[in-house]
């Protein structure tokens, strides 16, 4: 019998400094490492659900902080945007399981990186409001939290399939708007993703699972 191939290593873990070419993080089973992306990827979205302002007592410190934070954010946002890259050139060599975690990890990470870059905006002057819905009326005023701009990208993350109508089955109310573009380029970067990232991965790999599973019909 012959023995398996081995498992498939990603070129982001493949180096010359060691003889085998792979990196010792790219040598760690699957899903340890897939387990600490999850594990990253949660951290990031919990960051995005608390309120980061401070006192004025500690404002030096916090824009050292913020700076710090911004740095990281933008880091996690470029790795994610490579996870999605990375993801579509290799499906046919990482297999489905693993295709499906890297795509929701992508996503997830760009969603939280995503909403904390927005917030930190506010900064530059970029406003989004704090919507709240009682009946038909919406209210929108003040400046959304953290939580509230992760919910607002997540919201229309939600309403990239129609047919679905997640928002309405689910009475989900918008939390928040802005007429601001940076924010609008945003939403349409998180609506892609799923569509491309996630859905456009999901519907190659059921077109590849009909193929392999329809019978041959011999002539």
């Amino acid at each position: 019998m012959k023995d398996p191939p081995p498992p498939y290593v990603s070129p982001l873990w493949r180096t010359h400094l060691r003889r085998s070419g792979v990196s010792w993080w790219g040598e760690r089973p699957t899903w340890i490492r897939h387990s600490v992306y999850w594990a990253i990827t949660l951290g990031v979205i919990c960051l995005t659900a608390f309120d980061g302002s401070s006192s004025a007592a500690s404002a030096h410190a916090s824009d050292v902080a913020g700076i710090v934070g911004l740095f990281v954010f933008i880091f996690f946002l470029l790795y994610a945007i490579i996870g999605f890259v990375l993801t579509r050139r290799e499906e046919d060599q990482a297999g489905p399981m693993r295709t499906i975690s890297r795509s929701l990890v992508s996503f997830t990470l760009l969603l939280g990186t995503m909403a904390a870059l927005l917030f930190y905006a506010r900064r530059w002057g970029v406003h989004i409001e704090a919507c709240r819905t009682v009946g038909e009326l919406e209210t929108c005023q003040g400046q959304a939290s953290p939580r509230q701009v992760l919910g607002l990208l997540a919201w229309h993350a939600a309403n990239v399939v129609p047919a679905l109508d997640i928002t309405h089955s689910l009475e989900w109310q918008r939390p928040a708007r802005s007429a601001y573009a940076v924010v609008g380029t945003s939403i349409l970067v998180v609506r892609l993703s799923v569509a491309i990232g996630i859905l456009g991965v999901l519907k190659l790999l059921w077109d590849k699972w009909s193929a392999g599973s329809s019978p041959t019909v011999s002539r």
